[in-house]
């Protein structure tokens, strides 16, 4: 099999490095010393930096726009995120009333949260999301790297026995993933993706540090419903054919 002609098969073969890269590279890291890149006071996890230059690497077998590398369809096609962008608006309000951590750990953060979406989204809505368009429908492609977005870190938990977690974390990663395919198909374009990722992930996270976090994982997913419903909204079946590229492989 030509692996480089295949491109669902060498998608799959990618995402297989970069789980591993995700799951091991930490541990084996730190039987060597720190695992994480100190620049000049920010700390960055080794095992970001590695996977993001691991999918760089291996986004060059694609073609840009395949990926996504290209710019969005129109510039209004950002307004789309105007739903999550309000939820990422809350969290950053509720972190600022409860107190926002030291401008070193802000920035450490916002490198570590930047570098773990852009990760995930040139893996799930770039490089996966350009094998499965190869064979699939645009709408059963947005289903497939929602799930398997969400079924990425199912396996750690499971290792540590943290099987309750895993299953909330496996939720909220496909009903997330249903919103940002949404946004990479209407888009046409892998960057307000990363953005957004990049945005929330942060928000959320200032929030957790400062302990303004008052839900449980359960009652988080209820609260987010909306985002994956808003979701399917933009990919309704008249919105779609008109979209460049969302015709069925």
């Amino acid at each position: 099999m030509n692996m480089a002609g295949n491109r669902l098969a060498l998608s799959l073969a990618i995402l297989v490095g970069w789980a591993l890269i995700g799951w091991f590279a930490g541990p084996l890291l730190a039987l060597f010393g720190d695992t994480s890149i100190d620049l000049g006071g920010i700390a960055i996890p080794q095992t970001l930096f590695c996977s993001v230059i691991f999918l760089i690497g291996m986004s060059a077998l694609f073609e840009s726009r395949e990926i996504g590398f290209t710019a969005p369809i129109i510039l209004r096609s950002l307004l789309l995120s105007w739903l999550p962008g309000l939820y990422a608006l809350g969290f950053l309000l509720l972190a600022i009333w409860s107190g926002l951590p030291s401008i070193a750990m802000a920035s450490s953060l916002l490198v570590s949260t930047a570098l773990g979406a852009a990760s995930q989204e040139l893996m799930f809505r770039g490089i996966l999301f350009a094998g499965l368009r190869s064979r699939y429908s645009v709408t059963a492609t947005a289903w497939i790297s929602s799930l398997a977005s969400g079924f990425a870190w199912l396996p750690v938990w499971l290792w540590y026995g943290f099987w309750e977690l895993g299953i909330a974390d496996m939720a909220l990663g496909v009903l997330l993933g249903i919103l940002f395919s949404a946004i990479r198909i209407r888009t046409n374009s892998l960057y307000p993706c990363i953005l957004l990722h990049t945005v929330w992930s942060y928000c959320l996270t200032l929030l957790r540090v400062s302990g303004g976090e008052f839900w449980t994982q359960p009652l988080f997913i209820a609260i987010i419903i909306p985002l994956p419903i808003y979701g399917l909204f933009l990919l309704r079946k008249k919105v779609l054919p008109g979209l460049p590229g969302a015709a069925a492989a």
